[in-house]
Order: structure tokens, then sequence, then C-alpha cells
């Protein structure tokens, strides 16, 4: 079975929802909440700017527009937590084969984060168990004065774009069902040393599919 790729999802303020917290995100996501963040652009201007290349030829993944730094609102606080969640289309599996993919996620985060990718059932909020997701990928510590305190050296937390790819296996199903992958996130903007403390998210995940032809 070849792997095609099926979405490239990236952040907008059209697609992430925020709360207090990740698991408050992710609940208020399945629960049908609508996308309450605002587009906060390269706040500082000086931000890695995540970007497809110019000549980017798979039509599929090409397709998804370059992501936007998102917040839970315009102005920036120090010290200050919110949860964000996004996720994916649904996508069907095939009954009596096995059901694998592949995701490969990029982030960006002015401070830290902690991200998070987990398979939800389309018959609801139950997650399937898919061995490898659902466990939390560190960037960073999420503690507000760790800007105070380790974070004071070039390079900084907020220099540094994080990626991590991983197969998921969903194995043999009976029944016709579908999975949709949630991509959440915990983010802390530190407290500062300087004049400037902006705070942003941006996250590209590229998800792919064995198939049958």
């Amino acid at each position: 079975m070849p792997l095609i790729p099926i979405q490239r999802l990236t952040s907008q303020a059209t697609n992430v929802v925020a709360a207090n917290t990740r698991i408050d995100a992710v609940n208020f996501l399945l629960s049908g909440g609508a996308p309450n963040v605002v587009n906060v652009g390269n706040a500082p201007a000086i931000w890695p700017q995540p970007s497809k290349f110019d000549n980017d030829n798979n039509a599929v993944l090409a397709a998804a527009p370059n992501p936007q730094f998102v917040w839970t609102q315009n102005a920036f606080f120090p010290g200050e937590t919110h949860g964000f969640a996004s996720v994916s289309a649904t996508f069907p599996l095939t009954i009596g084969v096995a059901n694998d993919f592949l995701i490969a996620l990029t982030v960006f985060a002015d401070n830290a984060v902690t991200a998070r990718i987990q398979a939800v059932s389309s018959l609801g909020i139950n997650l399937f168990p898919v061995p490898g997701l659902d466990v939390d990928l560190n960037a960073g510590s999420l503690d507000p004065t760790t800007g105070i305190t380790t974070d004071t050296q070039f390079p900084y937390n907020w220099q540094k774009t994080r990626f991590y790819s991983i197969p998921a296996s969903l194995g043999l199903v009976s029944i016709a069902i579908g999975v949709r992958f949630v991509f959440s996130f915990q983010v802390t903007n530190y407290l500062n040393n300087g004049p400037i403390n902006t705070a942003g998210l941006a996250f590209a995940a590229d998800i792919y599919q064995n198939v049958l032809l």
C-alpha cells in the first residue's frame, strides 16, 4: 500500500481554539467549540517564519496556507499560559486491513510549549489507543520564571523550531469508522528581562496514509 499525503493542517485563526489548559482546549474543541484565537502576526518582527518552499510540488500539502502566529488576544502578558487545540479532517478507515498513518509535526512557540497528538474516533470523543501517540512532547519548561533564570542566553527557547514525526497504526477495524487527529498545546509566555515580551504559537502538521489502490 503506498503512502500518500492527505492533509496539511496549519495554525490559523479559523481552526484553533484556546482555553486555560491544553486539556480544556481539547474538550472545548471536541464539544464543538468555535475558533477563538487571533492572528498576532510576527509580533516582534524577529520570529522565524514557518514557511513552505517557494516551489513546493506536493499538490495536496502545498494547498494549505503557511502557519499563522496565534494567541488568545492581541495583548501579551508576562507569565501567562494557555492551552490550544486544532483537529484534522475525518479520514475513513478501511475494514479488514491495517490502517496506518504517518504524522510530521513542526511547532514554534514563544516561549515554551508542550504538544500532544491524539487520535479521536469519528463516532464520538473516544480516543483510539495508538502506540506512540498521546504523549507529551516537551519544548522548554512551562515555568514562567524560566525566562529570568535559565533561559537567558542564545539560543533562547523561542528561537528553536521543533519537529517530530511518528507512525500511527490504528490496526484492523471491523466497523465503518473514521479517525481525526487532535493537535494540542500548552504554551507559556515567560517573565522577561527586557522591554519586549511577545507570545505566540505556530504549527504545521502533515498527515500521510497508507491506502489500497
